[in-house]
């Protein structure tokens, strides 16, 4: 054992590598970032085997045989399992352990030591009186017992564990774990709770008002029972971990019933899940809740009440489109008309419409969904998203043939939906007949209304706010009433409490038409936009600072300077 000298100045010493050779692999070290073991293999100084030889005589660990490590996949799971470990964790970590007869346990490392941060997470998760054991492994050999691993039947390897872990899913901490996580949520107003593993620790972590706040860190001894409680309640197969899922569960938080969508997706440490927290009792929003303008509010509501064509609500996910549209289904469903959905999935259950959620599984698409209920009878149909040519073309057929058609579009801008449209291979002239009206909205966050106080800006950010509002009426712009974040409890001190919706709004005239007749650019249907006073999503959400609502920043970081 030769721990006095690095392993570089060991394979020197002993003449097992020329200094040139080491010198050389020092500069590319530099350059790559590479490790030198590795290095020195990949130029061909020493095979493999001849360097983990060399390695074990340097450490004085043992190097352990292929043979071992297939004796050892038998006991690997139930071992990884005791110890309260992932098999993730350990694959990360250079790691491979087991269960040995005279209750010693081997770890088996590729790297010539491991890290004192690992080495003492061991330590805490052993048994009671048990010899930890050290011993290199050839990366060869280390990634064939991974590979074996992963081929072996997912329930055969898991049988155990899952068995521990539905027992302990349904002890008392981990139920009362889960409660508490969600009714924080809830009285923190988040829309969403990450679970995330780490490497020794994982985090839980809300979205409150579109911004991620950490809301507790646990450890990891308790991940994987609070990952298959949450399964377990949301109808999820437990014994599953390295595919996707997707499930949902009901849940009741201080008295108010949360319809709560499920996403477990594996990852390199574990597990990641989230969890989207949707209110069933939702009431009915007007336009004016949601942040519109009386001006924006008028015109969206004479694209409600007309008889055909398309409207399309633009922006990025997370952005409130949904909501929306849903406000449009609820000012439009008069009793008079059939409204159909069809979405991706289902988010909220609305009075008196028929809504449709589209399973890819088994084929059925929003494109094959919307071929059926053309034949229902609709007056109105609402498609969650238009992600292809097939649903655009059958979208501009529906407005052709006399029905109304409201849709979302991923785009930066309300002008590139349009040119969207067109890229996605719908013809100019059909476009520029069905299509009625775009709009393009951010969601940004309001000031408290409880700690935010009266501000006074900068010279710059004054004329800057003067250039926005200018244009516009008395009727949209008063008194200047700029305010400015503080924090307090009502808004766990971050000085913003809900978001509002910033917007851009256009309707297709006779000369859009013809722009998209001709083939224009996005560039020129933005320039005739704000040639013709179209309000951008920049001079919408400088109002709204005007207003004392939001801030110049929140603007300008949505919306661009």
């Amino acid at each position: 054992m030769n721990t006095f000298l690095s392993f570089e100045q060991f394979l020197e010493a002993n003449s097992i590598v020329p200094t040139e050779t080491l010198v050389n692999a020092r500069l590319l070290q530099r350059e790559q970032f590479t490790p030198l073991p590795a290095l020195l293999v990949r130029m061909g100084a020493l095979s493999e085997e001849v360097l983990y030889q060399q390695m074990a005589l340097h450490s004085g660990m043992p190097l352990i045989t292929e043979e071992d490590l297939h004796h050892a996949q038998i006991a690997f799971p139930t071992t990884v399992s005791q110890w309260g470990l992932l098999s993730h964790w350990c694959q990360a970590q250079g790691l491979i352990l087991w269960q040995q007869e005279d209750s010693h346990i081997t770890h088996c490392v590729a790297k010539e030591v491991i890290s004192a941060n690992v080495h003492e997470v061991l330590r805490l998760k052993s048994p009671p009186e048990t010899q930890i054991h050290y011993s290199l492994v050839r990366p060869s050999a280390f990634e064939a017992f991974y590979a074996a691993l992963e081929r072996r039947e997912p329930r055969a390897v898991a049988t155990g564990d899952v068995m521990h872990l539905r027992e302990l899913a349904e002890e008392g901490p981990i139920i009362e774990l889960v409660n508490t996580v969600l009714s924080q949520a809830v009285t923190r107003r988040a829309s969403d709770i990450h679970v995330e593993p780490g490497e020794y620790e994982f985090a839980i972590r809300l979205r409150v008002d579109g911004v991620m706040q950490e809301l507790s860190r646990m450890p990891l001894d308790k991940f994987d029972a609070t990952v298959c409680r949450i399964k377990i309640l949301s109808q999820l197969d437990i014994a599953e971990r390295r595919l996707p899922q997707d499930g949902r569960m009901t849940a009741r938080v201080n008295s108010e019933v949360f319809d709560v969508r499920v996403s477990v997706l594996p990852g390199a440490m574990g597990e990641s899940v989230v969890m989207r927290l949707l209110r069933q009792d939702r009431k009915p929003y007007h336009l004016e809740d949601l942040g519109m303008m009386p001006d924006h509010a008028a015109l969206f509501k004479r694209w409600i009440q007309m008889p055909n064509g398309i409207v399309l609500v633009t922006g990025p996910t997370g952005s409130g489109k949904t909501t929306t549209l849903y406000t449009a289904l609820d000012i439009g469903n008069d009793g008079l008309n059939k409204i159909i959905t069809v979405e991706d999935p289902v988010e909220y259950r609305l009075k008196d419409i028929t809504q449709i959620q589209v399973n890819a599984d088994i084929g059925f698409t929003f494109a094959a969904a919307l071929r059926s209920i053309l034949r229902h009878d609709p007056d109105v149909v609402l498609i969650g998203e238009i992600r292809d040519q097939e649903t655009a073309a059958i979208a501009v057929q529906s407005a052709l043939t006399g029905h109304l058609v409201f849709s979302t579009l991923h785009t930066n801008s309300a002008a590139g939906a349009v040119t969207r449209l067109v890229d996605m291979g719908i013809e100019a002239f059909l476009l520029g007949s069905s299509l009625k009206g775009v709009m393009a909205q951010r969601l940004v966050r309001c000031l408290c209304e409880h700690c935010s106080q009266p501000t006074e800006v900068s010279q710059e950010t004054h004329r800057v706010l003067l250039e926005g509002v200018k244009h516009w009426s008395d009727e949209l712009v008063s008194k200047p009433q700029l305010r400015r974040p503080v924090g307090c409890r009502n808004c766990n001190q971050t000085g913003f409490s809900g978001r509002v919706a910033i917007y851009e709004l256009f309707e297709v005239d006779a000369t859009l038409q013809h722009q998209i007749l001709t083939g224009a650019s996005e560039a020129d249907i933005v320039r005739y936009l704000r040639l013709s006073n179209v309000r951008s999503l920049r001079d919408d959400g400088i109002l709204k600072v005007w207003q004392g609502i939001t801030t110049v920043d929140e603007v300008l970081s949505l919306a661009g300077a």
